[in-house]
């Protein structure tokens, strides 16, 4: 018997196995989101990339709750730069900006 796995858990597994990769799925989300005006999609691609970490572990390094963190990073989710600001250094993650073309 065959077994399927979504493209999203797919994704987790593969982020697991290579973070760097996970990085760069968040770079090219980030691109598209400022591209289109879609911000979601920058929670969308966040709330992924903690699940490959373990929401658990997230909850524990940024302590905050687990179910603030799930709230947070839904698609309809509005967080606190300071809670995000925890996730991105608890995934070891450091944001940069760039000047975008005029």
């Amino acid at each position: 018997m065959k077994t399927t796995v979504s493209h999203e858990e797919a994704q987790i597994n593969r982020f697991r196995k290579d973070p760097d990769r996970a990085v760069s799925y968040l770079n090219a989300c980030l691109d598209v989101a400022f591209k289109e005006n879609d911000p979601e999609l920058v929670l969308s691609a966040l709330s992924t990339v903690a699940r490959a970490f373990g929401l658990s572990r997230l909850a524990r390094d940024t302590e905050l709750r687990r179910e603030s963190l799930h709230r947070m990073l839904r698609k309809r989710g509005n967080p606190e730069w300071r809670s995000l600001f925890r996730v991105f250094r608890a995934l070891h993650l450091r944001p940069k900006l760039e000047r975008a073309a005029a």
